[in-house]
């Protein structure tokens, strides 16, 4: 039995249109190079696509804005980490 494949928007349900396709190369673990078909589909409708794109955009943020807070953490701590060594191998001389 085949079925067909569905892509329905997110927001508002109505399946989804290619706008752009395009190919690119990729270099993957083992180091050969494959090239790869990427889609860009979106909603039928303007202004529900305007909304997602307004969603998307705003949890994109969001995720930034979260790993660049980690990257800050991991570097306090690590200084943290290096002044206690510091600290030790300065009462211990």
């Amino acid at each position: 039995m085949i079925s067909k494949y569905t892509n329905p928007c997110t927001r508002c349900g109505k399946e989804r249109i290619l706008k752009k396709k395009w190919k690119e190369k990729t270099v993957t673990f083992s180091g050969t190079t494959i090239v790869v078909t990427r889609t860009l589909n979106i909603c039928p409708d303007k202004e529900c696509q305007k909304v997602v794109d307004k969603e998307l955009s705003a949890q994109k943020a969001k995720r930034d804005k979260i790993k660049d807070d980690r990257e800050k953490r991991v570097a306090e701590n690590q200084q943290k980490k290096a002044d206690i060594k510091r600290d030790q191998l300065l009462k211990t001389a």
